[in-house]
This record gives structure tokens, C-alpha cells and sequence, in this order.
């Protein structure tokens, strides 16, 4: 008996039947935020607050909050669907999130409230450095810098290490220069310091850029005429200038200008009083000031009668060009005179032929004048008056 063959059945499917009627809508999902519906203040560190809120149905108790302008906060009481009590995560003592607002600050309405991470243990650098760095972490130093003064530099390519310059100079930029920088004294004359404008003269300048300004703007003269002095301080003072006729005078202390007791000023005589006279020979060693015209020798009274006056050398007293007097007065004392000075010239009576002077005292007069004369070729004193 044999088996049947196998038999395929197709079968064929039926026209599409029409669409059925649309499911009803599922309920909407919950926000992953809320916004804060009345505005509180940031609670103190750690502390809590009641904030009203849209919704709470989303936040658990222990959860880390992100609030907008506030910082992070903990849940920690959900009151009711629209209100949670929030704690204030940072804490200075363990440096947790330091960027909260601070307390009392005021946080409004309508701002973002959503889910925030919790923050991590702090991190710590350690292990060796490298690079530009040596040493270890936490407290690496410059690798480039080895000795007292040390900068760090860049020459373009890498850093560098630019060493500290000599004492008193100062550090220049210069694009010339490896580095850019190079240590230099300060040149103010030179072509390497870049110095502009004027020093005021509250830092030690005169504010002014010419030699003449400079001047006015430290000196205290202010009218033509005007002349500087020493006051009692020692420090530079004006002098106004004075009335027309007066002159500049001294006394002792300082200048000022006054009005002189004469019209003219006539330089006089310089006086000597011979209170050393002797009955011998006197040789006379006085000599007048510079602008004095001459001497005016006076023989005390009572002085000697026997006294010889022997003049000083005449060379002293004389030139080719000028020449100084000595006029000697005698108040009741006859004297006479030696016929050579101390420097062995003659001594003569002008207008006679007699080569000594003639005394003084016995001959009804008591002055005479002697001048110092240069001859053309030697020098001689002459009695050229007498009273």
C-alpha cells in the first residue's frame, strides 16, 4: 500500500475590512521641573525654608534640588503638592557649594526649580610635575628658574629663564633682545630710555620743557627788577626792587634797598691811631684797604717828641699807573722824618731842594701829605702838602 502525496493548501485573503474607532488619549506625563510660585529669602547655611512651588509630585524627600538664583537645596518635608520645605546645602566649614546666594538674599517667583546633582568629593592634586613645572604637586615650582631673581620669559619658540640684573638698573622692553626684555640703567640723556613729557614739580621736576621755563616756574621773582636772597631760612626769597635813587645795602644779615645819606659815595681815608710811637726810629707797617685812597697816620698827643717816622718802601704803595697817599697828623708832638723808607727809597720835601722831609709839630704845621710816585725808573715818596 502506498502512501498519498503531500498536498499544498493556499490560502488566499479576504478584502481589507474598514479602519476601527481611535483609542481614547493617555494621561500627560509629569514635568522634570516646577517653578516657585511665591518668593522667600536664601535660608542661613544648612537652614531650612518653606517654599510654595507648582508641583511636589516629582520630588522625594533626601533629593538634591537645583534652584535658579538660589543654588542647590535638599528636600527636606514635601508638605503638600504645592509646597516643600528646602534646606540650604552650603556649608563654609566643609567648602560645600560655595556658589549659593548668601542668606537672606531675596529669590522671587516664577523661577526654574529642577533635579541637581549631588557634589563630589573634593579633588586634590599630588604626584610629581613635568614639563615647565618641577617638584610635586600641591606646591610645584618653575622648572625654568634656578636661581635668586629669576624671571620667566618666552623666546618665541620656548619658555626661558631671564636673570635678575645688575643693582639699580630696571627691566626695558627691547624686541631686540632674545627675550624681548633686558635689564639697563636708567639713561635720561641716552637713546635707550623712552621718557616723555615733564616732571611736575610736586615729583621733584620743574613741569616746564625748556631751560628758561624751568627756571620761572622754581624761582619766586616775579616783577623786572626783582632779585633773589637767602631769607633767615637759608632758602631763596624775593626782593622787589626798590624806589628809584635808592641802592642795595647790608646789614649784617641781609640786603635791602635804602636811601644812602649822600648823592655821591667818596671813598676816604683809612685812620691809624700810633699808639706804640717812640722816641726812636718808627718804621711804619699799616697799609689802607683796597678802596680807600690812602692812610691818615695820627701821632697821639703826649706821644714822644725825639720819635722819627721812617715810611713803609714805597714800592708797596705805587706803580706805573696809580699810586696811594699817607697823610700824617700830629696833635701837639714835633716828629720828624727819615730820608729813605723801609725798602731804602727816598724820602724828599716836594718843591725844595731839600732830600730828607721836613718834621712836623715845630714848624707851625701839624699835617703833611706824602705820595707814593713811580719815577721811570725807581719808586720815591714826596711831601706834596703840608697844613
Amino acid at each position: 500500500m502506498s502512501c498519498p502525496e503531500q498536498t499544498n493548501i493556499v490560502i488566499a485573503p479576504g478584502p481589507r475590512g474598514a479602519d476601527g474607532t481611535n483609542g481614547t488619549n493617555g494621561t500627560n506625563g509629569q514635568n522634570a521641573y516646577t517653578t516657585v510660585t511665591g518668593s522667600f529669602l536664601m535660608p542661613a547655611e544648612l537652614a531650612t525654608v518653606s517654599v510654595s512651588v507648582g508641583n511636589t509630585d516629582w520630588m522625594s524627600v533626601g533629593q538634591t534640588l537645583y534652584v535658579q538664583t538660589a543654588g542647590y537645596m535638599s528636600v527636606v518635608t514635601i508638605t503638600d503638592g504645592t509646597t516643600v520645605v528646602l534646606r540650604n546645602l552650603e556649608d563654609t566649614a566643609s567648602g560645600a557649594y560655595p556658589a549659593n546666594a548668601a542668606p537672606s538674599t531675596p529669590i522671587s517667583a516664577a523661577i526654574k526649580v529642577c533635579a541637581g546633582g549631588v557634589q563630589g568629593p573634593a579633588g586634590s592634586l599630588a604626584g610629581s610635575a613635568g614639563g615647565d613645572l618641577s617638584g610635586t604637586y600641591p606646591n610645584p615650582t618653575v622648572a625654568i628658574n634656578s636661581q635668586k631673581g629669576d624671571l620667566s620669559g618666552h623666546n618665541g619658540s620656548v619658555n626661558a629663564a631671564l636673570g635678575a640684573g645688575p643693582d639699580n638698573q630696571i627691566l626695558h622692553a627691547d624686541s631686540g633682545e632674545t627675550l624681548g626684555l633686558i635689564y639697563r640703567a636708567v639713561d635720561l640723556g641716552g637713546t635707550n630710555t623712552s621718557i616723555t613729557g615733564q616732571v611736575p614739580v610736586a615729583n621733584g621736576g620743574t613741569g616746564a620743557a625748556t631751560a628758561q621755563a624751568s627756571f620761572d616756574a622754581l624761582s619766586p621773582i616775579t616783577t623786572q627788577g626783582d632779585i633773589l636772597v637767602g631769607n633767615a631760612s637759608g632758602q631763596s626769597a624775593r626782593v622787589p626792587i626798590g624806589p628809584s635813587g635808592t641802592i642795595l645795602e647790608s646789614n649784617g644779615t641781609t640786603a635791602s634797598w635804602a636811601v644812602h645819606s649822600s648823592t655821591t659815595i667818596t671813598p676816604g681815608y683809612d685812620t691809624y691811631v700810633y699808639t706804640s710811637w717812640a722816641s726812636g726810629t718808627n718804621t711804619l707797617t699799616q697799609t689802607p684797604s683796597d678802596d680807600a685812597l690812602g692812610l691818615l697816620v695820627v701821632i697821639p698827643s703826649g706821644a714822644a717828641s725825639a720819635g722819627t717816622l721812617q715810611l713803609p718802601s714805597a714800592i708797596t704803595w705805587a706803580s706805573t699807573s696809580k699810586s696811594k697817599v699817607i697823610r700824617v697828623y700830629t696833635l701837639d708832638t714835633s716828629i720828624s722824618f727819615a730820608a729813605t723808607d723801609a725798602g731804602g727809597y727816598v724820602a724828599v720835601e716836594g718843591g725844595t731842594t731839600s732830600t730828607t722831609p721836613l718834621g712836623i709839630g715845630s714848624q707851625n704845621n701839624d699835617l703833611v701829605e706824602f705820595l707814593a710816585i713811580y719815577t721811570g725808573s725807581s719808586y720815591k715818596w714826596v711831601a706834596v702838602f703840608r697844613t
